[in-house]
């Protein structure tokens, strides 16, 4: 499926999550320009996040090769599962961040 037949769908399931946001739960539109800046917080804490993790990986196995001399590989970080770990981490720190 090409990128741009994702982005049509991405962009068809938000208009009508817009949609039933607004008059199914009467959410008001005036509040999500609030939303969508929270939102892109989020993201740059995933960011940032990903960033650290993966420094914090690198070390650990450039750490082991030294200390346990075996070579272990640096591909082990490029799991999808870090990235999405990563957004965990975010979601939980800037939820944690809101509810104080």
């Amino acid at each position: 499926m090409g990128s741009l037949a994702l982005i049509g769908i991405v962009a068809l399931t938000s208009v009508a999550a817009y949609l039933v946001a607004t008059q199914c739960f009467g959410w008001r539109h005036d509040t999500l320009p609030a939303a969508m800046g929270e939102t892109l917080e989020c993201i740059g804490l995933a960011a940032i996040f990903l960033a650290g993790n993966l420094a914090v990986g690198a070390a650990l196995v450039f750490g082991s090769r030294i200390f346990l001399d075996r070579f272990i590989s640096v591909y082990g970080l490029s799991d999808i599962a870090l990235v999405l770990l990563s957004l965990l981490q975010a979601i939980v720190l800037q939820s944690w961040r809101r509810s104080r």
